[in-house]
């Protein structure tokens, strides 16, 4: 009896730690609120994409994240995609092959022109928590999208766009259209929203405690350095008018 009681003891002490897990599981991510819009500044005409990140769920300590832009043609979506979705290109250390970012921006599909870091916005811009840790938040509507969200906004001008998208590798400058004394370009692009998880190669610009603390995505997943990796829901494209002055549309 004594030997079957020592046992027991042992077993407690050397239980995994998952019999307590510390944190949720990453339920939601998402974008809420998503705008994208023309305007004109000091650099010339531009594009500005300003959106809410949300997340439910997972370590509490990460009140940051960043969020890159990625610029890519239409056509490549599927190819691009794909690549993502492998979960050997996705891992977070990745010694015998290329990290699937990496992969794509070395194959020309995408180029990223920028990243930026955004801190939650808490219900009162102290707690990190989210208002309802269980699994099931509250449906408060659209007043309060901002509440426990990250606000990013980019803006790039029309001219860095192009620039960008001319670096693509299936980017045909010549597949135009000439209507009167306007040019067509083709070939469509689009825009992605990547954000990496926190303790990733990719998240380079969070603070450094940050970036020591164990991070993961949807449900679980701690070996995947994506948490999210969306494309924004618009094809755009550019044109150019006579004056050989730069337009972009917006579909």
């Amino acid at each position: 009896m004594r030997i079957l009681w020592l046992s027991i003891l042992i077993g407690f002490v050397w239980m995994p730690s998952a019999f307590g897990q510390r944190d949720a599981p990453v339920w939601e991510s998402y974008l809420p609120k998503i705008s994208i819009y023309h305007e004109s500044n000091n650099k010339g005409d531009a594009i500005t994409v300003d959106f809410l990140f949300k997340k439910n769920g997972g370590p509490y300590e990460h009140i940051e994240h960043q969020a890159y832009i990625l610029v890519y043609l239409k056509k490549d979506e599927e190819r691009i995609l794909k690549l993502a979705a492998d979960p050997q290109l996705g891992k977070k250390q990745s010694d015998d092959v290329k990290r699937f970012f990496e992969v794509l921006t070395e194959d020309k599909l995408v180029v990223p022109l920028e990243s930026q870091v955004a801190k939650l916005n808490s219900r009162n811009g102290s707690t990190p928590r989210f208002a309802d840790t269980r699994g099931n938040p509250k449906r408060t509507g659209v007043d309060t999208l901002a509440q426990f969200s990250f606000p990013f906004k980019f803006t790039f001008t029309d001219e860095k766009l192009f620039q960008s998208v001319q670096k693509l590798g299936n980017f045909r400058s010549d597949n135009v259209t000439v209507s009167g004394s306007t040019t067509w370009f083709e070939d469509k692009f689009k825009l992605m929203v990547f954000i990496p998880v926190n303790n990733s190669v990719y998240a380079n610009k969070v603070s450094p405690e940050l970036r020591k603390t164990w991070d993961f995505a949807n449900v679980m997943n701690t070996d995947t350095s994506i948490l999210y990796f969306r494309a924004l829901p618009y094809e755009l494209s550019f044109r150019k008018l006579k004056e050989q002055v730069l337009l972009i549309d917006i579909n």
